[in-house]
């Protein structure tokens, strides 16, 4: 014995054994505890990681019946039993495993293949009855589709306005606004609106001209068959009712409306004017709107004069002369527009 307590000829490690007779397979309950070289250690694997290997359950030399066995692992539990090691155990389960999760792929793709296939036939379908309701079921296209609404412009309604700054006449506007004139900057035009503004600042007048012209679309949230026609008739009646009743948070007063007959148009014009009058800090300007629809086209026109001014020399103005200048431009404007 070395002065370690160690035996010489011993093989060094915890699992050494004192004698050859001791076969290697037998393990750490094998050695009896006063030759161990360690005996404090416990053993590398327990007993229950040995029986679930098959080699070793309950007692030493005692198979899982209660029959006797050499212990040697040809006539133990492992030699009689076909159950694989744990090894094989876990190749096998993780072989099942890959196939298993193969298998779920190739299902999630089959399915996710037919969810694919529903879902254009599906949308093929609706466009195939958008398509049939738009064009009426026939071949050639309608200006109805889906019931009886109206999608597209109808016979004789506009989509493009005249430009608002060409459409008054230079003599009008001399008569109206006599001196040197501005146009307000920049003026719209878009093809569907066109809107224009002038302004005379020449005391004792101080006058401002605003045209525009507003070409309306079908809509689905006008009123009757939602055609272009209706959409503007809605905004003629908004304009109307917003002049008799402005809001509390308007800035505007209530207007004197009466109807304006004899626009061009015949009987597809309409029109209407209001006269306002505002007060701010003493000033006091008077306006006067006309407004006329033809069609599906609106064409509003506001005349304003200074009255009184609290500060330099404006004033007075005359109503009836506002009046007739919204209408004579009216109607200069609208005249274009029929067809």
């Amino acid at each position: 014995m070395t002065q370690y307590g160690s035996f010489p000829g011993r093989p060094r490690g915890r699992r050494a054994r004192p004698d050859d007779d001791v076969p290697e397979w037998a393990g750490f309950d094998a050695v009896p505890e006063d030759q161990r070289e360690f005996p404090d250690l416990a053993p590398i694997r327990g007993r229950d990681a040995r029986a679930r290997d098959g080699q070793v359950q309950g007692e030493q030399g005692t198979e899982s019946n209660g029959q006797p066995y050499d212990g040697h692992p040809s006539s133990g539990p492992g030699h009689r039993s076909a159950e694989p090691g744990p090894v094989e155990a876990f190749s096998e389960r993780w072989r099942r495993r890959g196939s298993a999760s193969r298998g779920d792929r190739r299902a999630d793709r089959r399915r996710r293949r037919r969810l694919l296939a529903a879902g254009s036939g599906a949308v093929a379908l609706v466009i195939a009855v958008a398509v049939y309701f738009l064009t009426g079921g026939s071949g050639s296209s309608a200006n109805l589709g889906l019931g009886s609404l109206v999608t597209t412009f109808l016979p004789g309604e506009l989509q493009q306005v005249p430009n608002a700054c060409t459409s008054v006449s230079s003599a009008t506007l001399g008569q109206y606004l006599p001196g040197q004139r501005k146009v307000a900057a920049p003026p719209l035009n878009t093809g569907a609106n066109s809107e224009c503004t002038w302004t005379l600042d020449k005391p004792p007048l101080y006058r401002v001209l605003e045209v525009n012209i507003q070409a309306y679309s079908p809509s689905g949230l006008a009123s009757g068959d939602g055609s272009a026609t209706f959409a503007a008739v809605d905004a003629y009646a908004e304009a109307e009712t917003a002049k008799q009743n402005p809001g509390p948070r308007s800035g505007q007063p209530k207007a004197t409306v009466t109807d304006v007959p004899g626009m061009p148009g015949g009987r597809d014009s309409v029109a209407f004017q209001a006269t306002q009058v505002f007060q701010n800090n003493g000033a006091i300007t008077d306006m006067v709107t006309v407004v006329v629809r033809y069609r599906n086209v609106i064409v509003t026109v506001v005349m304003n004069g200074l009255a009184h001014a609290n500060t330099g020399n404006y004033g007075p103005v005359s109503p009836s002369q506002l009046s007739s200048a919204a209408q004579t431009v009216a109607q200069q404007v609208t005249a274009p527009l029929v067809h």
